[in-house]
C-alpha cells in the first residue's frame, strides 16, 4: 500500500510506541506538568547530594523517558548523553529543556535542539 506524503509523517516514537487511542480523563497536559516537576524535583535532590548514585540515574532516565513519550518525542530518549547531561547540567538548563520539549515537542522532531542536544534559543526559540 501507498501512503503519500501527507499520510506518513516523521515519527520520533517509532512505530513500536505509538497507537491510536481515545480517551477520556485527566488532560495528558497535567500529567505532563507533573512529570516536569518530578523530574526538577530530582534533579534538586540530585544537586544536594551526590550526583553519581545510581539510582537517581535510573529513576531520571525512566521519567525523561515518560516526559519525552507523552510530548511524542520518544525518540529522543535513545540519547545516551541525555541523563547525564541533564542531572549534572544546571537547573536553568533542564528548564529551558523542559519548557522546550512542552512547546516544540511533535512527531516532527525537536527543532529547537542542536546535534549536541544541547538547547539552541539563537534561532528565536
Amino acid at each position: 500500500m501507498s501512503q503519500g506524503a501527507d499520510e506518513f509523517p516523521l515519527n520520533a516514537n517509532g512505530p513500536a510506541y505509538t497507537s491510536w487511542q481515545d480517551r477520556h480523563g485527566v488532560p495528558l497536559s497535567y500529567v505532563g506538568e507533573k512529570l516536569g516537576r518530578a523530574i526538577e524535583d530530582l534533579h534538586r535532590h540530585a544537586r544536594r547530594g551526590q550526583g553519581g548514585d545510581d539510582d537517581l540515574r535510573s529513576a531520571m532516565y525512566h521519567l525523561l523517558v515518560a516526559y519525552l513519550g507523552l510530548h511524542n518525542m520518544l525518540g529522543k530518549a535513545n540519547d545516551p548523553t541525555l541523563t547525564n547531561r541533564l542531572l549534572d547540567g544546571s537547573s536553568e538548563n533542564l528548564g529551558r529543556w523542559l519548557r522546550l520539549v512542552g512547546r516544540e515537542g511533535d512527531v516532527h522532531g525537536l527543532a529547537g535542539l542542536d546535534d549536541s542536544g544541547e538547547a539552541n534559543f539563537s534561532s528565536g526559540g
